[in-house]
């Protein structure tokens, strides 16, 4: 299924990399993805010492061009290896790697995962050096070196609330080194305007007032369910972003829009549409993949 173009506004993007290396040992356990074409494999994020299960699939053959891809699971950690399973037709007709970190909550409680790990349960910033989105980046060195590949960026895509970790990714750490980024089907945000409230905005959150011109000049797509109306009672942060997701992935970007125009920035972000699609996982995860292609 394809997706619909509403907005997009090109620049170019500027990637500052993340250097960091992988703890001890970890080689061996990222071997599995060089003897098997999917599986899984145990990584300890050397900041914290959670163990994370990582699914992965890949193309029969690997190259030094292979890509990397992430696929971020929804609210339910269990998911992550049903995003593999769902990416696996997309890695037969590309050359590329898909790898399906798993955030167990016994790990990432209630929005650790959704939020970057970035607060803890009261709400309160925690260290950069902790934040989940370093996962993603030692896991690219990690992988890259195990299979010898040349790539310097990734992709990474989300669904649910694996677009919740997606969009702060671009948000709060946009010297990441992601090629581009799709959030699909977010059920809330952290707005990219100083007038809400981190987490849900960016006052008195960790971003640097200088760093939001990078980040709208990332390469991320906001994919949005046109279907997707039907939602629970939220919280009253949520609720005030709009009643349904649909409605927040609008206000969500119309909220970079105004953002860029004050600054006097180019927007880099799109918003894209999939007529139809309420929140599903199976069609909006291979309508984000197919986003990474265009």
């Amino acid at each position: 299924m394809r997706a619909l173009i509403v907005a997009t506004v090109p620049v170019i993007a500027l990637i500052i990399p993340a250097l960091r290396s992988a703890a001890p040992g970890q080689q061996d356990s990222a071997s599995a993805a060089r003897r098997q074409e999917s599986g899984h494999f145990q990584f300890t994020d050397p900041a914290t010492s959670h163990p994370i299960t990582v699914w992965f699939c890949r193309a029969p053959a690997i190259a030094s061009d292979t890509r990397i891809v992430f696929v971020m699971h929804g609210s339910e950690s269990r998911t992550a290896r049903q995003a593999c399973d769902i990416a696996s037709t997309y890695v037969q007709a590309h050359k590329a790697i898909v790898l399906a970190p798993q955030f167990a909550e016994e790990y990432y409680p209630g929005d650790a995962y959704m939020f970057g790990n970035m607060v803890d349960a009261s709400g309160r910033p925690l260290p950069r050096s902790g934040w989940a989105f370093t996962v993603i980046e030692d896991l690219f060195d990690l992988v890259r070196a195990e299979l010898g590949l040349s790539q310097t960026q990734y992709d990474i895509v989300g669904f649910s609330g694996g677009a919740q970790f997606v969009h702060r990714l671009v948000l709060f750490a946009p010297e990441t080194r992601f090629r581009r980024a799709v959030a699909a089907s977010a059920g809330r945000y952290a707005l990219p305007s100083w007038a809400e409230q981190f987490p849900y905005g960016l006052a008195g959150g960790p971003l640097e007032r200088k760093m939001l011109p990078l980040a709208f000049s990332r390469d991320l797509v906001l994919l949005l369910g046109d279907q997707d109306v039907t939602d629970r009672e939220r919280d009253a942060a949520s609720m005030a972003q709009g009643k349904t997701r649909f409605a927040r992935g609008l206000r969500f970007f119309a909220a970079a829009v105004d953002e860029a125009a004050e600054l006097k920035v180019t927007l880099r972000w799109q918003l894209r549409l999939v007529p139809g699609v309420d929140h599903s996982a199976l069609p909006m995860v291979r309508s984000a993949l197919e986003e990474l292609d265009k």
